[in-house]
């Protein structure tokens, strides 16, 4: 896996999600967080769209997407929690994956940093967590109630965590006894 993988249209596109994920502290007092944040998705459909189009898909992309998303969503509900529009414990459902992947750390990053693990991808589980976890934000930046969508994103982002956990694991190991 190399950086220089990076250095193209999709890779700049996911650059800019980067960029708006240092902006949310600021733009979600504001009436653009909403759009901007609907704008950050939008990247996000994108820049995998552009990659596999131009023949630059990657395993270096597809880590610095996933990277990058979650540097997105974090600072965003760190920035609703702080400006007092969701209760604190909900980004503790919403990163229930999250979560569990940290403790997945060690195995996660000798893959990574090898080549030898899976390659990075979305499962259902993964897709419908994003969504769910998309929902309870854009509820949150409307003003309606997103308990029961939160609620749904930790559990369902819990089994997604424990799926990738099952995977990676079961590529370590087998790996490890193949030595």
């Amino acid at each position: 896996m190399h950086l220089r993988q990076l250095y193209n249209v999709a890779g700049a596109v996911t650059f800019s999600r980067l960029l708006i994920a240092a902006a949310m502290p600021f733009v979600v007092p504001t009436p653009w967080g909403l759009w901007v944040y609907l704008f950050a998705l939008l990247t996000d459909v994108v820049d995998g769209a552009i990659a596999r189009r131009t023949g630059t898909a990657s395993s270096a992309g597809a880590a610095f997407d996933g990277w990058v998303d979650k540097t997105l969503h974090v600072n965003l509900a760190w920035s609703l929690a702080v400006a007092d529009r969701i209760p604190d414990w909900w980004m503790l459902a919403w990163f229930s994956r999250e979560l569990i992947q940290v403790a997945m750390h060690p195995v996660l990053m000798h893959g990574f940093r090898t080549g030898q693990g899976p390659a990075p991808r979305t499962s259902v589980l993964g897709r419908l967590t994003a969504v769910l976890l998309a929902l309870c934000v854009v509820l949150s930046f409307v003003g309606l109630d997103a308990w029961l969508p939160t609620v749904l994103t930790g559990v369902i982002g819990a089994a997604t965590g424990l799926d990738y956990a099952r995977v990676h694991l079961l590529a370590y190991l087998r790996r490890d006894s193949a030595r």
